[in-house]
């Protein structure tokens, strides 16, 4: 008997058979792939939100709410006093403007000697607000031109103080 120097007797190995996947194998990396896409789009919106915060906040919010009821007493004296005012405001220029208030009291009579100030703010960004004090013009008229920064919205924010009492308001305006 004659043994093969190269296999000898030995059985052959068995050969190595790749068995198939078992069925929904891939269910899984589905998953994973929809985690990887959820957090994805949380990590563009955290970038867009944190990138483009511009700053806005309300200064000395705890004081603002402690006198909130002295405002509501404030709002209801105003409303009493019945003054009928009118806020105007007239584009004259790109990014230039009138800026009036007229005021009469409740009989209709005007208000000479107030105090008329004026606050042109923007809501969205900050470094941009003014402040104008109105010189009176005549027949319950304050106004002054006014030239502004930026055009789009711009909250208009006026303030009348006089010795019968005081007023203020707040109109919205578009400058173009």
């Amino acid at each position: 008997m004659t043994i093969s120097t190269t296999t000898g007797n030995r059985p052959a190995a068995p050969k190595r058979v790749k068995q198939p996947r078992q069925k929904g194998w891939y269910i899984p990396w589905i998953f994973v792939g929809l985690f990887m896409i959820v957090l994805s789009v949380n990590a563009i919106m955290v970038h867009f939100a944190v990138s483009s915060w511009t700053g806005v906040q309300t200064e000395n919010h705890f004081i603002k709410g402690i006198n909130y009821n002295k405002d509501l007493a404030g709002a209801r004296a105003q409303a009493e006093r019945g003054w009928q005012v009118q806020a105007e405001f007239t584009s004259t220029e790109p990014r230039k403007a009138l800026v009036a208030i007229t005021a009469r009291d409740k009989e209709g009579r005007v208000l000479k000697d107030a105090g008329v100030t004026v606050s042109m703010i923007r809501p969205t960004t900050v470094g941009h607000d003014k402040t104008l004090t109105l010189p009176y013009l005549g027949e319950g008229r304050y106004g002054a031109p006014v030239e502004l920064d930026l055009e789009g919205q711009w909250d208009m924010r006026f303030v009348i103080t006089h010795s019968t009492g005081d007023y203020q308001d707040q109109k919205r305006v578009w400058v173009q």
